[in-house]
């Protein structure tokens, strides 16, 4: 059996961009294996689209995928787009050919193995560690990373199995066709996931009303260019303190949510779990419309009616009952975003880990337990040797941990450990 250095599980934006900086560090001395469960490696979720309106939620002078070379995104896209500036809103499935074209270049290829397959379990030994695969399988490497990124939603309340209506997936394929096209339709959630279904939607013909519903009823707000502002941003006290810091400089609000950007780890460790979960609580959803903010044109061209209130039943038919009375639409479509309670979820590995000790969901349920280099922290307490994670999964000790910003420099460090 052959061994790697390395053996990263999940071949979508993280795991790509761990093996490209893997491979760039290490030369062809190293040998990393990529675990690829779906047909294209690079995608993922979000970057595996068929919808060419789906475009990047940041501007293109920021998402070069290697942090020692800021312009490199940019330089690629105008090779295929001329016209192509810095505040470009790319498609999203041409940055998946980017990434996909990352792991394509040479140098890399003759480092890292890619591997058709889905990692079931781990076993560890003396010599580091064995990936068990759905066909029985099995890889050894000195180092596993978990690169699971974004799963599909969990479900926001319990649906009948007869109502056919709910699509739990949005992503999965025909979540947005075989509609009338003038049926109504409701997306549960206002947030990027509802506008990309939107548009979706739209594109395949739909004319219908589409309605969005959300506790909070607030649609991601636009990008607009801003003047950056430089602050030796104090650690708040509380989440109270940030929130008063921040409408104390709304005048240039964009500005002030960019500038807090590098520090937000450094705050977030600094509060108390009782502190954290106030801010989930009151303050997370106001805090993502304005830092997760959307194209432009995307938003300008969105035709939602935005309702804001709760589900409280599903009816077949589909009646959807709700705060403010009874909706009769045609479907139902889960856009509540990515799934992040790893105690309930059911993913075969996920499930061999917990209970092997080796994988902690934290209290508040954003993702797991990890040690400041990336490693899981398992039920003692303990970092887990040679068993390391980047992305979503280290959103309780990182907060912000889902943008190629932050995961490409968690690549880059991540690669120096391995």
């Amino acid at each position: 059996m052959k061994a790697y250095d390395v053996a990263i599980i999940g071949a979508g934006a993280s795991g790509t961009l761990t093996a490209v900086q893997f491979a760039r560090r290490g030369g062809e001395g190293g040998r990393g294996a990529l675990i690829e469960a779906g047909a294209r490696a690079a995608r993922g979720l979000a970057y595996g689209t068929p919808y060419g309106a789906h475009l990047l939620n940041v501007p293109a002078a920021r998402m070069s995928g290697l942090p020692d070379d800021p312009e490199h995104f940019l330089r690629w896209l105008r090779e295929r787009d001329p016209d192509a500036q810095p505040g470009t809103f790319a498609p999203r499935a041409l940055y998946g050919d980017y990434l996909a074209s990352l792991l394509d270049s040479l140098p890399i290829a003759r480092v890292i193995a890619r591997v058709g397959g889905t990692a079931v379990g781990l076993t560890h030994g003396p010599k580091g560690w064995l990936v068990h695969l759905h066909d029985d399988r099995t890889i050894a490497a000195r180092n596993v990373v978990l690169a699971l990124g974004n799963l599909p939603p969990a479900d926001p309340l319990q649906v009948p199995a007869s109502i056919a209506e709910y699509v739990r997936d949005p992503w999965a394929a025909g979540a947005a066709i075989g509609l009338a096209p003038d049926a109504p339709v409701l997306l549960i959630g206002s947030g990027l996931t509802a506008v990309d279904v939107a548009i979706a939607l739209r594109h395949e013909g739909h004319r219908g009303p589409i309605y969005a519903l959300s506790r909070h009823g607030r649609l991601p707000e636009p990008h607009a260019p801003y003047t950056p502002i430089a602050l030796d941003v104090p650690r708040f006290a509380s989440p109270r303190a940030a929130l008063r810091w921040v409408r104390a400089h709304a005048t240039d609000w964009r500005a002030a949510i960019d500038a807090l950007r590098p520090h937000t780890a450094a705050i977030w460790t600094g509060w108390s779990l009782t502190q954290r979960a106030s801010f989930l609580r009151h303050l997370k959803t106001l805090w993502d419309v304005h830092r997760h903010r959307a194209a432009p044109s995307v938003l300008n061209e969105l035709d939602v009616t935005v309702l804001r209130g709760r589900i409280t039943e599903l009816r077949p038919g589909v009646d959807v009952v709700w705060s403010n009375g009874t909706l009769r639409v045609a479907r139902v479509i889960n856009c509540t975003g990515p799934a992040c309670d790893y105690a309930r979820l059911d993913l075969p590995l996920v499930v061999q880990l917990r209970r092997a000790g080796w994988l902690v969901p934290d209290p508040l349920r954003l993702g797991v337990e990890t040690a400041p280099d990336g490693r899981l922290i398992g039920t003692g307490g303990r970092p887990v040797d040679g068993l390391f994670t980047l992305g979503p999964l280290r959103r309780p000790a990182l907060f912000e941990s889902t943008a190629i910003p932050e995961i490409r420099d968690q690549a880059a460090a991540l690669a120096k450990i391995l």
